[in-house]
C-alpha cells in the first residue's frame, strides 16, 4: 500500500479511530477493578502478537504524561484489524486517556512520502474528513526500505474537533516516546 492513496488511507483511518472512540468509550466507562492483562496475546498468530507489542509499548509510554495531562486515568481501549488487499491485516490499538483517544496502528507493506522526520524516520501527516470532520493523522516509516509504516491518532473522545496543531503536536509527542520501543522499529 503507497501512502499516496491518501484517501483510502483516511477513510479507513477515520472509520477505525470513529469505531476505536466508541469502544474505548464503552470500556473506559465500564471497567471493573480487577482486570485480566490486555495486552496478553490471545494467539501466538502475528495478528495477536503485533497488537499485544503495541498495547505494551502504549500501556508503558506513561500517556497521560506524554499528552501533558499528568493526573488522567489511562484505560486500554481496544485492538482490532483490519483486512488489507496485498498485504498483511492492519492492526489497531486504543488507549483512552483522560479526554483523548490514542490510536496506533501497523501497515504492512508501504511507505511514507517523507515531509518531515519523526524520531529518524519518514514520516507525513495526513489530513483528510471524516463526517464532515477534518481528521489528521501521523504515518511514520518502520524504515527507509518500504517494510511498512505506523499510524498514530490523537483524537478526542467525546468526539469534537481537534485543531491540526494540537492533533499534530500530540501525534507526534506519541510517536516519538511510543514508536522507537516497538519490535518492527528499525533505526
Amino acid at each position: 500500500m503507497k501512502i499516496s492513496h491518501r484517501s483510502a488511507l483516511v477513510q479507513a483511518g477515520a472509520a477505525v479511530a470513529i469505531g476505536g472512540i466508541a469502544l474505548a468509550a464503552v470500556v473506559y466507562w465500564s471497567s471493573g477493578k480487577d482486570k485480566p492483562d490486555p495486552c496478553k496475546p490471545a494467539t501466538q498468530g502475528s495478528v495477536d502478537l503485533t497488537a499485544s507489542a503495541l498495547c505494551k509499548a502504549l500501556g508503558k509510554a506513561d500517556l497521560p504524561k506524554v499528552l501533558n495531562i499528568p493526573k488522567a486515568k489511562t484505560e486500554f481501549g481496544g485492538a482490532m484489524s483490519q483486512p488489507v488487499q496485498g498485504g498483511d491485516p492492519s492492526v489497531h490499538v486504543a488507549y483512552v486517556v483522560g479526554q483523548y483517544s490514542v490510536i496506533v496502528a501497523t501497515h504492512k507493506p508501504g511507505t511514507v512520502k517523507e515531509t518531515e522526520k519523526v524520531a529518524g524516520h519518514s514520516a507525513t501527516l495526513v489530513i483528510g474528513t471524516s463526517s464532515g470532520k477534518q481528521l489528521y493523522n501521523l504515518a511514520v516509516s518502520y524504515d527507509a526500505a518500504g517494510t511498512g509504516f505506523y499510524t498514530v491518532d490523537v483524537l478526542m473522545a467525546d468526539g469534537t474537533q481537534m485543531t491540526q496543531d494540537n492533533a499534530s503536536q500530540l501525534e507526534h509527542a506519541v510517536a516519538e516516546k511510543v514508536l522507537p520501543t516497538l519490535p518492527d522499529w528499525r533505526s
